[in-house]
């Protein structure tokens, strides 16, 4: 059950390899499946904690890639016989009551080697599929990344170099500008690259980061949703406490991306941001995490 990290976070499988997870990863990505159990022993045998609430979790296919980011909403531990309805329809594996789950989980669990009473303690994941996810920049992205800053848009709220070239891109995705982390948004439905997000630095706790959106694939949550992702890399790169983002006063569109991922104004910034030509008051929008 040790959960390797990909693409900065703690990966999930589903089921055992082949047939069975094919099938629940489809039934998440395409079904109504939002919860998942385990046995709360396994966690101490690898030496893994139990997840928490708005942690980001890489659901990994039969071959080990990042297909779609669940974040967690509740967390419960209560005893086999103790699982309830709520739980057993969320899970959404035919199981139609707590009954149904009991029954199919100690065949499931017997048959892998576990041993399972009513005083085993499992713990019950709650999540929601999550819109995007966020991945490592490859040598391939400077194609669209060029052409995404060529928009107005992109160009009037960030420092990007105008005009843009393909030199630019090629260098961006070499060497990060010195980010400490850069990643591609990704549409999670299509695959398609919905924009950058990042990590500028981490020190003394507090993680600042950054995000655009391509033009293409604005008003689809691709900011927020990188957003909610963010903090759970921050964590694991550097002990990150808060995340920070500093944000243009008139970048309403990107202030709200930014509420709607749970970050909350703090204050005007000593920084100034860009608005086109001009330079406008920065505000620091802050999340715990």
């Amino acid at each position: 059950m040790t959960f390797p990290v990909v693409d900065g976070l703690r990966s999930i499988e589903f089921g055992t390899p082949g047939e069975s997870r094919a099938r629940l990863v489809d039934f998440i990505i395409n079904g109504n499946k939002r919860a998942t159990a385990g046995l709360l022993h396994d966690y101490a045998k690898e030496g893994e904690l139990v997840e928490h609430v708005d942690e980001c979790l890489a659901m990994v296919d039969n071959v080990g890639q990042h297909v779609a980011t669940l974040q967690v909403r509740r967390v419960e531990v209560t005893r086999f016989a103790d699982v309830p309805d709520e739980f057993a329809l969320a899970e959404a594996e035919g199981d139609l009551n707590a009954a149904d789950f009991r029954a199919s989980h100690l065949e499931y669990w017997t048959r892998v080697g576990e041993a399972i009473t009513d005083e085993t303690q499992v713990v019950q994941v709650y999540f929601n599929l999550l819109t995007h996810r966020l991945r490592p920049l490859r040598l391939d992205d400077a194609e669209w990344i060029h052409r995404a800053c060529q928009d107005p848009e992109v160009q009037r709220w960030t420092l990007v170099p105008r005009p843009y070239t393909h030199e630019h891109a090629e260098s961006f995705v070499r060497d990060q500008a010195g980010e400490r982390l850069a990643n591609a948004i990704i549409d999670a439905r299509t695959g398609e690259p919905a924009g950058v997000a990042g990590i500028h630095k981490i020190a003394d706790g507090v993680a600042t980061v950054g995000y655009w959106v391509a033009p293409w694939a604005r008003r689809r949550g691709a900011a927020s949703t990188a957003l909610k992702i963010l903090p759970t890399i921050a964590a694991r790169l550097g002990s990150a406490r808060t995340v920070q983002a500093t944000i243009a006063e008139t970048n309403t569109a990107s202030r709200r991306a930014a509420e709607r991922a749970g970050f909350e104004l703090a204050g005007t910034s000593g920084e100034q941001c860009p608005d086109g030509d001009c330079q406008v008051v920065g505000l620091e929008y802050r999340r715990t995490i």
